[in-house]
């Protein structure tokens, strides 16, 4: 039973994902973060106990609503390196599999170009989260101490989880292209169209969330603008995935575009596509926008294949060499 049990496990949360949290749990790129962000964390909280900054917030908890005078040093350390810094790593996982040639192998197998991807995302992002999480005693500190809302302490936490996802699919889209150059510009861009087409998608949920602020019914205002900012964070991350995906590509028809390049012109476009969006729509189907645009990028990078169907080809073996006549 112990074996079968193992060897179901990395079936059922996926073969990409395993590996790569094995192997990065050893790196020194997951180690001294987590060893540092705890000492940065005791030095905030001591500051924010000393100063009483961001132990009090009036202003109505929402995620991506980063006020930063209403932000205890806290939640910058934990921003800078659950958020940003421990995404950047994000950087050197496509190269090990492009440049030596991993992934030729891996598609041999049953594993499709998505789960190699979306392992990869799972596995960044995945660092994050425990590392945020092992934040979680400073948190519960704050609040019977300092008097912490639990809703704004919540709202934050979502803006570093939502920030870290955002940023790992721009990291792992950006390292598969070859040269620093490119790198930097697919990931100046993705960083361009995350900020300008996800801040236009949110606008219906900020208006909604606004004007029924003193309404009794506040509450689905709230729910709307979240709603929006999980579609936000969730188009934006796949649309960094597919863009690494096409990364992956072993071949392309003569008849087809560059997925790479079809996925960049729709980042690109994607801040003046949903601000149309919420233009026709006064703001509140902005979002709409967004999932159109990964509706569009999802189906621009799809591997050809034959309907079910279609029987498959008969196998290209040479025949059997005719048996040679025995000697009288």
């Amino acid at each position: 039973m112990a074996t079968s049990e193992h060897t179901e496990l990395p079936e059922r949360f996926g073969p990409m994902t395993v590996k790569e949290l094995r192997q990065s749990l050893r790196r020194n790129s997951f180690v001294y973060p987590f060893i540092c962000i705890h000492i940065f964390a005791t030095i905030a909280i001591y500051a924010e106990f000393t100063m009483s900054i961001g132990l009090n917030s009036s202003s109505n908890p929402a995620v991506f609503l980063w006020n930063p005078d209403e932000i205890g040093s806290f939640w910058w350390v934990a921003m800078a390196i659950c958020g940003v810094l421990m995404p950047l790593a994000g950087f050197f996982l496509m190269p090990q599999e492009i440049d030596e040639g991993n992934h030729e192998l891996l598609l041999l197998t049953k594993l499709t170009r998505w789960q190699i991807v979306s392992g990869k995302f799972l596995m960044l992002w995945g660092l994050s989260c425990l590392t945020f999480i092992s934040l979680l005693p400073y948190v519960v500190i704050r609040y019977f101490i300092g008097g912490i809302e639990w809703f704004g302490e919540i709202a934050n936490a979502g803006s570093v989880l939502s920030a870290a996802a955002i940023l790992s699919a721009g990291t792992i889209a950006a390292s598969g292209f070859k040269n620093l150059a490119s790198k930097f510009g697919v990931f100046v861009l993705f960083l361009f169209s995350a900020a300008l087409g996800g801040g236009a998608g949110m606008i219906g949920g900020g208006m909604t969330m606004s004007m029924s602020a003193t309404h009794e019914l506040a509450w689905l205002g709230i729910i709307f603008y979240h709603f929006c900012a999980l579609c936000v964070v969730a188009c934006y991350s796949m649309m960094g995935m597919l863009v690494a995906r096409s990364r992956l590509r072993l071949a392309i028809m003569n008849f087809e575009l560059k997925p790479s390049s079809v996925l960049l012109i729709i980042l690109g476009l994607a801040p003046f596509i949903i601000g149309m969006a919420a233009a026709f729509t006064c703001g509140f189907g902005s979002v709409a926008g967004v999932l159109l645009l990964t509706f569009l990028a999802w189906n621009s990078d799809r591997t050809p294949k034959a309907p079910k169907w279609l029987p498959p080809p008969p196998p290209n073996v040479p025949p059997p060499p005719a048996p040679q006549e025995e000697a009288s």
